[in-house]
């Protein structure tokens, strides 16, 4: 039985040699494409639309994928907006802070009351500096935290979209399959009494709207990919001395208050 076999393969490659070495090549391939159109052509279409049935199952885990990517997301965001909101509450404290420091060193007394207690107007200056700097580190870094979040949201509602538009799709070619089993047993019966040649174009045409259905999910996964995308540098900010004069006036034009010293 070997022995067979191997005289077998050995005149294939034999015909192959000969047909290269008489240039007979291009004969050879458009036999082989026309015995693949045949052997296609003689595949039951009863199997090919539960082929095209098991394809259309698929969608169901890429849309749990989706699903759970979107919820994920959706934490996220909301994580992002509770950050968002505590920042804003510690700013609008600090600024409190600093407006008190303020009116304390406007006085120019030696002695400012902070907190309940008497510092150092020297210390309370180089304090108010320091928290000065922080407060605009600060602000510039919840600018870019508010920035990201519009981002994420409008990212998640265009993933909503796309998954209400998968959904639909599906149902749509669930619609189909039926349609098309429905038109196939039909031709069944019509078959039973007189012979029919059944035309494949629509069928085709499922099988195409399937590959096209891929490529949309692989766009949608790239889609998804590119959230990581949204980074935040923040502003440094530059070390400078400066007159207590020339801070507070600055602190005070920011909060868009009255220089207590120009009443």
């Amino acid at each position: 039985m070997c022995k067979k076999l191997g005289i077998g393969v050995g005149i294939l490659v034999a015909l192959f040699a000969l047909a290269a070495w008489t240039g007979l090549s291009s004969y050879t391939a458009t036999a082989w494409s026309s015995i693949q159109k045949q052997v296609k052509g003689q595949v039951p279409l009863e199997f090919e639309l539960e082929r095209l049935r098991h394809e259309v199952a698929q969608l169901d885990p890429e849309m749990n994928r989706h699903i759970s990517s979107i919820a994920s997301e959706i934490v996220q965001v909301e994580n992002l907006r509770q950050e968002i909101a505590t920042t804003r509450e510690n700013l609008a404290k600090r600024k409190q802070e600093l407006l008190t420091m303020s009116e304390g060193l406007e006085k120019g007394s030696k002695f400012v009351t902070y907190d309940g207690r008497p510092y150092p107007a020297e210390r309370v200056q180089k304090k108010l500096e320091r928290d000065w700097a922080s407060y605009q580190l600060a602000e510039a870094e919840l600018k870019s935290k508010e920035e990201l979040l519009a981002a994420k949201e409008q990212s998640l509602d265009v993933a909503r979209e796309q998954l209400v538009a998968m959904r639909t799709l599906k149902h749509d070619l669930e619609v189909q399959i039926a349609q098309l089993e429905a038109e196939l047993k039909s031709l069944r019966l019509a078959q039973a009494k007189d012979e029919f040649h059944f035309d494949h174009g629509q069928l085709s045409k499922c099988q195409g709207m399937l590959a096209e259905i891929k490529n949309r999910l692989a766009t949608e996964r790239k889609t998804l990919e590119l959230r990581a995308e949204f980074t935040a540098d923040p502003i440094p900010v530059h070390k400078k001395t400066k007159s207590t004069h020339e801070l507070i006036k600055e602190i005070r034009e920011h909060f868009g208050e009255r220089n207590a010293s120009a009443e």
